[in-house]
């Protein structure tokens, strides 16, 4: 029954929501306030400090996330979805007063699992350090006013600094949101532009511009005003939304989608920016770690919010929604950051120097070559064989413009967009590897699961979202386990091998996906992947921060953004390749004359709907034995993210750290 019927539920429903999401921003942004509301002493040790504000964040941030959920189905679920919500949302309450009543010195507080869990690692950090934990009643003043510390550069405080960190935060999670949101959209643009080719270079545009243009904006962020090149990033990125939200055709969606990507090249690196400049460096790490969950959180939630709005909104709402955000951070970056001053040899360059050193050249060199491997897989076996000239002349661009960037990036040095000293480390290359072929097989199964779904299984867009939460809790469960087990041992290599051995088992259980899969097997071989992922996931940023001098770190991490952009580009436009030629082999044998020229000019669902219920019930079959050719690929990706993980050097965080 529609929940429209019902007047007390939705409002009772709204209510429960409020209550999370407040809990959610009282501890974001008073996380003082949040633990003295339940009496509880907050460690005076820095090491215990730093634990507890990240704990109390993560806390804040699911709390949001839930109250979020509780809205979305108050408004656009069912009765039973949204009890079911309902229920989720008691039982987190309940557990944490549970833990907390058990180990929390009889106090039914909200708080109460954070309080055991920081007490048990404070004890661990003043047993290790000759110390004895002090019970003196502090607060949180320190963290959100990092100007006290002796001898460091002023940086924000009170409100503007928790409105700048809040502004970060909505930015990658709308950065988060368009890489992924566009999966569950699928087969409703496909039905709207009556075009299955395309659906490859909906993803791949956006992340061949994100990966190409990543280098150029590092550099910018040092050569020129850091304020304005991310409000420039901003505004080309929200005017690529409004041109996806308000495209005609399907080369418009194509190009505002590479439009977008562009400017989140700018919005992501800039954020990590902006963050160094507004945070001590003692405090840098729990801050990053906070909004590498939230930009976690949010990829994974993508689909799940992606199916409610196309459901309800339509899937246009889905780009015109990042508009009005867009608009708020920019109005909140203007407000509350001010620039840094620039060293005095970078200061004295002149507009055309800056220019020079922005390494232009490597971009003309790989901008074409990524275009011209995807022009290469998006027509092979499609509108022309694999051994035609229209598909082996890009083949050799891409080759030749590939080698001229390489031989670049060696002539330029210490000056080029990829210094290569940055790849003579073991682990660079190792968790490059990983992260390419682990962040490529979960943006696969985010592509065309919600295609599955809907269908196949003949899901509505809502219901094929809510299908993505066990990948989604799975992924959250297991980024939780890495941060705290490497905390714990000091070693992420570890993680990153078991996570190695989990995902090619669950790529192989979904390989086994039909018509009439059980939906029991749907949600556990899912989480098995979604777990995977989440366990190893961080590890090659650990590595960056662990084998590289402080110097070259950014430059580091600028190469795993750029693999893990690069890795996903490619294997979707594979992906894409591999499920559209089997597509019109496998429907030509449901419908003979049913051309492949034909079947890429309708939509997925119109496939289905245009034909007999016999015939449809064997074109979804037909869809599903497509799909699988997919997933073969994410077997054999997650299968290379061993070579990673092998090779990753075994170097203990916690020397580094003492170092």
């Amino acid at each position: 029954m529609p929940l429209s019927q019902h007047t007390a539920l939705p409002h009772v429903a709204n209510a429960f929501g409020t209550i999370f999401i407040g809990f959610g921003v009282n501890a974001l942004l008073r996380p003082e306030h949040a633990l003295t509301f339940f009496e509880w002493a907050p460690p005076t040790t820095l090491p215990e400090r730093q634990l507890v504000n990240s704990l109390v964040h993560i806390y804040g941030v699911r709390d949001i996330f839930m109250g979020l959920a509780i809205y979305a189905a108050s408004f656009y679920g069912t009765r039973k979805s949204l009890g079911w919500t309902l229920l989720a949302g008691s039982a987190v309450a309940y557990a944490d007063g549970a833990v907390c009543w058990t180990w929390g010195q009889g106090q039914w507080g909200h708080w109460g699992s954070l309080q055991t869990m920081a007490q048990i690692s404070g004890n661990i950090t003043s047993s290790r350090n000759g110390n004895t934990p002090s019970r003196q009643h502090t607060t949180f003043d320190g963290i959100s006013d990092p100007t006290n510390a002796q001898g460091e550069t002023e940086y924000p405080t009170g409100t503007k600094f928790w409105l700048l960190m809040l502004t970060l935060a909505a930015v990658l999670i709308l950065i988060s949101i368009d890489m992924n949101i566009v999966a569950t959209a699928v087969p409703g643009i496909t039905d709207h532009f009556h075009t299955i080719a395309d659906v490859g270079w909906y993803s791949s545009a956006f992340r061949l511009c994100q990966c190409a243009f990543q280098f150029v904006f590092g550099r910018a962020y040092q050569l020129f005003s850091i304020k304005r090149v991310f409000l420039l990033a901003n505004v080309i990125s929200t005017a690529g939304s409004l041109l996806c939200g308000a495209a005609a055709t399907s080369p418009m969606l194509i190009v505002g989608r590479a439009v977008t990507g562009l400017g989140t090249a700018g919005l992501l690196s800039g954020c990590f920016v902006i963050l160094v400049h507004s945070t001590p460096f003692r405090r840098r790490p729990m801050f990053t770690g906070i909004m590498s969950a939230i930009e976690g959180l949010a990829t994974l939630s993508a689909p799940l919010l992606g199916g409610a709005i196309v459901q309800s909104l339509g899937w246009r709402w889905c780009f015109y929604l990042n508009v009005p955000i867009g608009a708020v951070t920019l109005f909140l970056t203007m407000c509350c950051f001010s620039d840094p001053p620039k060293p005095d040899n970078l200061a004295r360059l002149t507009l055309k120097q800056k220019i020079s050193q922005l390494d232009l050249l490597s971009n003309l060199l790989f901008i074409p070559a990524l275009t011209s491997l995807f022009l290469a897989f998006s027509w092979a076996g499609t509108k022309y064989p694999w051994s035609s000239i229209p598909v082996i002349a890009p083949l050799v661009t891409f080759t030749l413009l590939m080698t001229a960037f390489i031989y670049n990036q060696h002539r330029q040095g210490t000056t080029a967009a990829l210094p290569l000293r940055i790849l003579k480390h073991r682990s660079i290359i190792a968790g490059s590897i990983f992260i390419a072929c682990g962040n490529s097989t979960g943006n696969v199964l985010e592509y065309y699961l919600p295609t599955y779904y809907q269908v196949v299984r003949g899901y509505t867009p809502a219901q094929s979202g809510y299908m993505m939460l066990p990948i989604i809790i799975a992924g959250t469960v297991g980024a939780l386990v890495h941060g705290f087990g490497t905390s714990l041992l000091g070693y992420y290599a570890p993680f990153m091998i078991a996570a190695s051995i989990i995902m090619p088992v669950a790529a192989g259980l979904i390989t086994t996906f039909e018509v009439s899969t059980s939906l029991a097997q749907l949600l556990i071989y899912t989480a098995f992947s979604g777990l995977g992922y989440g366990i190893g996931f961080s590890g090659p940023q650990n590595a960056v921060q662990t084998v590289l001098p402080p110097e070259d770190v950014p430059l580091g991490t600028s190469v795993m953004l750029f693999a893990q952009s690069f890795g996903p580009a490619v294997a979707v436009a594979i992906a894409q390749v591999l499920f559209v030629n089997q597509l019109a082999q496998n429907l030509g044998s449901v419908s003979p004359g049913l051309s492949s020229a034909e079947v890429d000019r309708m939509g997925l669902t119109q496939i289905v709907t245009g034909l007999s219920p016999d015939k449809a019930a064997e074109a979804r079959r037909a869809i599903d034995r497509s799909i699988v050719q997919t997933w073969y690929l994410v077997v054999g990706l997650a299968c290379a993210t061993g070579v990673g993980s092998l090779g990753m050097e075994w170097r203990s965080v916690k020397k580094t750290r003492r170092e």
